[in-house]
């Protein structure tokens, strides 16, 4: 499955992970025009309304598909690859053994297979650090730090959305919006959860009178413990039911959107909400102007009492705004 070709392009950029991985990632591919982006099938839907996308190739990792790339990568078009954050081993050596001449990777173990370094990346968040990639791939200045992923749905998203749930969003009503487990279309989160009862504290002492819970892949339990504790309307949208854009619309409507690092927060993060991240190391926090992360060593011991005060000196600062 492709969309239809743009102007040839000679640079690749092939993409791991899903929603989450592909909005990390979003800074290459604005920087790298035409390209074509090897994606799966739910990072596809970040890449729609992607201007910069040349040709979005919807791939898997079983054998029969990578072995489709490599013959893609080998048959001399491309001559350039971008492998961005997360960088992993399978894409790496595809990458390498094709004999692509010129070899962009984000930092890490892999920095055997690049043919270039990119200076100054380590540590950084990876946004910045696909950014750098970005640039030097398209052979531009490295200058300020570049903007931060954005999602854009169609008008006719957003009247969809706001017909298929008119009590929780539109007219004016803004719901809190929450994530308490991955949020994760297809992927199920592997590190700690902040505890369910938690969220529902948080939920009913906001001043939001309807509640969202967004549930990913494998969420369903701590999902029906968050939903128990919450003495407010609430409403459960199941990630497999609904498209990116639909989140995006959803929590652009919102009061809010609390959450764990995961597809559904950092696409909140790109549609411009108020995030509030709860998150441990190694968690990646979205990059947005309105994300509020709210770091903790221990989840079990992290208050209600942070994020209900954070939600509401935001929601102060906004109405000044």
């Amino acid at each position: 499955m492709s969309t239809e070709p743009r102007p040839a392009s000679r640079v690749a950029v092939v993409l791991g992970g899903g929603v989450r991985e592909a909005l990390l990632a979003q800074p290459v591919l604005r920087a790298c025009d035409g390209a074509t982006v090897f994606a799966s099938a739910d990072a596809v839907g970040t890449l729609l309304g992607l201007s910069s996308v040349g040709r979005a190739i919807v791939v898997d990792d079983s054998p029969r598909e990578l072995l489709r790339v490599f013959r893609r990568l080998r048959a001399g078009s491309v001559d350039t690859v971008v492998v961005p954050f997360p960088a992993r081993l399978l894409h790496v050596a595809l990458a390498y053994f094709a004999g692509v001449p010129r070899r962009l990777i984000a930092a890490g173990g892999n920095r055997w297979a690049a043919t270039e370094r990119v200076p100054g990346i380590k540590g950084l968040h990876p946004v910045e650090a696909n950014w750098r990639l970005g640039a030097v791939a398209s052979n531009r200045p490295v200058l300020t730090p570049g903007e931060a992923p954005a999602l854009q749905p169609p008008e006719a998203v957003r009247s969809q959305a706001t017909a298929r749930w008119p009590a929780f969003i539109g007219s004016g009503r803004r719901p809190l919006v929450m994530i308490p487990g991955g949020g994760g279309w297809s992927s199920r989160r592997s590190s700690g959860l902040w505890p369910a009862e938690r969220f529902a504290v948080v939920a009913n002492q906001s001043r939001a009178d309807r509640v969202i819970l967004l549930s990913g892949a494998g969420d369903e339990q701590i999902v029906r413990e968050t939903r128990g504790g919450i003495a407010k309307p609430t409403l459960v949208i199941n990630l497999a039911q609904i498209t990116v854009d639909e989140v995006a619309v959803v929590s652009e409507l919102s009061l809010g959107v609390i959450g764990h690092d995961g597809d559904a927060l950092h696409v909140a993060a790109a549609a411009g909400a108020l995030v509030l991240a709860v998150v441990r190391r190694p968690d990646i926090p979205p990059r947005g102007d309105r994300v509020v992360t709210l770091w903790t060593d221990d989840f079990e011991r992290f208050p209600a009492r942070q994020v209900v005060e954070a939600l509401s000196k935001q929601a102060r600062i906004d109405s000044y705004a």
